[in-house]
């Protein structure tokens, strides 16, 4: 039987946890789906691994490319999908029992143009859930009155808890911005959403992103305000596109906060490999924005203890160096 879903898995250097994460796609109880595994130029054993994976089981397929980054290796894989469907799992993490069921359940029998759902970041400290409450929409109409909170949940953010529509993705040309090292997920999601006619949002856990302790989590960058910025611009721009500006606002005066101090938290976190000079130049330039540095000062408030009683005056005072000095203390160069 011809393939109902094509899962895309974007592989580099990705030896150490592909089989785990590949286990967890065969092990579904939908037999139903390919399973597109992008070699994008790896240099380790993650080949060998692919290729036997293809030989073992007829749905795996194997598309080996030079290396161009996640999102080319993603492009690849949707040009070659030949499902009614398209999901993402991304090769270090973990699709939960029963997914493709309940979204090719869901997709197939009300005729939905996406289907989302829940899931948790993982790694060996814990667990954290990111789950919104399951609701139908019937077009973007239907959808405004959750955009806010379903975005502020972490939903739009990602690739991998969602199935897609191939036939919507390739009619209208779809391609994540291969000159984009982050946040191009959110804009290939924007690009997406303009053009559903019916969407459900399913509350159950279905997917853990895994975040272990050899790697940076994803996130963890230093041109992460930059980021920040233009997906807000971004947002605001889907939105005004959408005949919702009026919605901006609310979600920037709630996200811009949680952006802010995650940013401050990378540049104070003793266990980031940053030099002494990157955490200062990327103080100044979340001190010099009046914006940041208002939102910053709002979420540093509620923190207690001496050591954010100290980083918080070192943010009012806007002194980078102050705020460095405990990493000083520790030895950081």
């Amino acid at each position: 039987m011809a393939a109902v879903l094509s899962c895309i898995m974007p592989v580099y250097n990705g030896a150490e946890y592909l089989e785990k994460s590949v286990a967890s796609v065969l092990d579904q109880n939908f037999a139903w789906f390919e399973l597109i595994l992008v070699d994008d130029g790896s240099t380790d054993g993650t080949p060998a691994i692919c290729g036997e994976f293809a030989r073992k089981d007829e749905r795996v397929r194997v598309i080996t490319q030079p290396n161009k980054g996640a999102a080319a290796a993603r492009n690849a894989g949707i040009q070659a999908a030949q499902g009614r469907y398209i999901t993402f799992v991304d090769a270090d993490d973990v699709l939960l029992p029963k997914a493709f069921f309940q979204t090719v359940q869901a997709m197939e029998n009300r005729d939905l143009d996406l289907v989302s759902f829940g899931f948790a970041f993982c790694s060996p400290n814990g667990r954290t859930e990111a789950v919104y409450p399951a609701f139908s929409a019937a077009g973007l109409e239907e959808f405004w009155p959750h955009f806010v909170d379903y975005y502020r949940a972490n939903q739009f953010f990602s690739l991998c808890n969602k199935v897609y529509r191939t036939q919507l993705i390739k009619g209208l040309g779809l391609r994540l911005d291969e000159s984009l090292r982050t946040g191009e997920d959110i804009q290939f999601n924007f690009a997406y959403f303009q053009n559903i006619t019916k969407m459900e949002h399913l509350d159950a856990v279905l997917y853990e992103y895994w975040h272990h302790d050899a790697t940076l989590t994803r996130a963890a960058t230093l041109d992460n305000m930059e980021t920040s910025q233009r997906v807000l611009r971004g947002v605001r721009a889907f939105l005004e596109q959408c005949g919702q500006a009026d919605l901006y606002p609310k979600l920037a005066a709630a996200q811009l906060p949680w952006d802010a101090v995650s940013f401050f938290d990378l540049l104070t976190d003793s266990s980031k490999p940053y030099t002494l000079e990157e955490r200062r130049a990327g103080l100044e330039k979340l001190f010099a924005n009046d914006m940041w540095h208002t939102a910053l000062m709002t979420q540093l408030e509620g923190r207690e203890g001496l050591y954010h009683t100290y980083l918080r005056r070192a943010a009012a005072k806007k002194n980078a160096g102050m705020a460095l000095l405990p990493l000083r203390i520790k030895g950081k160069r």
